[in-house]
């Protein structure tokens, strides 16, 4: 009688534990998946991009690293405060840079193979490119830069410089207006530097992952750009 009833009160207590759990991943589902309003297209103002005085840099892939960071509740895998990273090495692009006096960053073009992110998990990368960014039909990520913000008055080869970038980030057949925070700094004739920025993917059309509130991921996700760009 003893043993069937610490069999009943064990059993009782697993169940409380289930359903405590299954109703803290709901309430985590309706907290992290709030709306986000999508700011829309970035128009290009101000002065135009002048056609001469700048140096062309080139974004060498294997020195580079595109990823992201989204917060995550796997609730029977006992990570209730898991960030799931995602990189790649997959990453082309171009910019324009005038250093000296009134320094500038412009026409930067960089596009992103999302077929190749990976984390530290096999099951999940392949749940994100066939149910999240659906990478068979939208393969890659794009930014246009239009504006910078921030920039010194003038620049010393070496120094290093923090600005905002603005620009138009497409994926998954949706652009919005976007900006990167900025660091970087030219030696020679080769640039290193990093940029992030905080997007959400409903902006873009993309539910956040929930499978059966068990894994559940943030709306919320952090980008960066870990570069180096060469003079082309």
């Amino acid at each position: 009688m003893k043993k069937r009833y610490i069999l009943l009160a064990g059993t009782g207590l697993a169940l409380v534990i289930i359903v405590a759990g299954l109703l803290y991943s709901a309430h985590f589902a309706g907290a992290v998946s709030q709306p986000h309003t999508a700011p829309g297209v970035a128009t290009a103002t101000g002065t135009p991009i002048p056609s001469t005085g700048l140096q062309a840099f080139q974004i060498v892939p294997a020195q580079t690293t595109a990823s992201y960071s989204v917060y995550e509740n796997l609730v029977f895998q006992n990570k209730p405060n898991n960030d799931a990273i995602g990189s790649t090495h997959s990453v082309q692009g171009s910019f324009r840079v005038r250093t000296g006096a009134s320094p500038l960053v412009a026409a930067m073009n960089v596009t992103v193979d999302l077929r190749t992110l990976q984390t530290d998990a096999e099951r999940r990368d392949n749940y994100v490119r066939q149910h999240t960014l659906e990478t068979d039909s939208y393969p890659y990520a794009t930014f246009i830069s239009v504006s910078t913000q921030g920039l010194p008055a003038s620049y010393t080869d070496g120094q290093t410089v923090h600005f905002q970038l603005t620009g138009n980030l497409t994926m998954h057949g949706k652009t919005n207006k976007e900006v990167f925070d900025v660091q970087g700094k030219v030696v020679g004739k080769t640039i290193t530097g990093s940029a992030t920025s905080t997007i959400y993917m409903t902006d873009f059309g993309i539910q956040p992952p929930n499978l059966a509130n068990i894994a559940i991921a943030q709306n919320k996700v952090l980008i960066t750009l870990t570069f180096t760009a060469k003079e082309a």
